[in-house]
């Protein structure tokens, strides 16, 4: 209860930033649990994994953190802010627009921009990173992880859209994220 109400609190007194840590902090940790999974599955072990990523699984850690704290936060707080305004009915019609509109704008965005932030995370990042290798990147992954977002995201929206205080849709999407930002980092850092 002290933490549901110190969440409001702040969700009150620092919107953005509260939204945008917030993200940040589940952004960061669901690339950590991708990483022991990926760990899992390239030692083909079920019974060890570690606890602490490589030196460059931190920076990727930190790279997720970044974007969900200083696009996605930001960026969703904005996002239903005026996805509100523009459609408030919450009739199907409505709620449908809602969900539609996420799929076709917000989430091919917010995957290119993942996708940005990954590959700069990378070692050697910075060096090596092209606006080709970028646009192969987005060619090659961009529609099929649009086409596995058509089979989770409509229906987070659609329940969320329904059931959830406008208020605290960027906190009930950022618990979707947690699943989807494990899916997405293992497709963006498959070998």
């Amino acid at each position: 209860k002290s933490a549901g109400s110190f969440y409001a609190r702040s969700l009150t007194l620092y919107p953005i930033l509260t939204k945008s840590l917030t993200a940040g902090i589940i952004f960061g940790f669901s690339d950590w649990v991708a990483q022991l999974i990926e760990q899992k599955n390239q030692d083909g072990t079920t019974t060890t994994t570690t606890s602490s990523p490589a030196p460059d699984g931190r920076s990727r850690i930190l790279a997720s953190f970044l974007v969900g704290t200083l696009f996605f936060g930001p960026a969703a707080h904005a996002w239903y802010a005026a996805i509100f305004t523009l459609l408030p009915s919450t009739t199907l019609p409505s709620t449908l627009t809602k969900a539609a509109l996420g799929q076709v704008i917000f989430g091919p965005c917010f995957t290119c921009v993942y996708f940005l932030a990954n590959m700069l995370s990378r070692p050697n990042g910075f060096q090596s990173f092209t606006l080709s290798s970028y646009k192969n990147k987005i060619i090659s992954d961009l529609p099929s992880v649009w086409m596995s977002g058509l089979g989770f995201w409509p229906l987070v929206d659609l329940l969320g859209y329904a059931y959830v205080n406008p208020k605290y849709m960027p906190l009930y999407v950022n618990g979707a994220s947690f699943v989807w930002t494990v899916y997405l980092s293992g497709v963006t850092n498959k070998k």
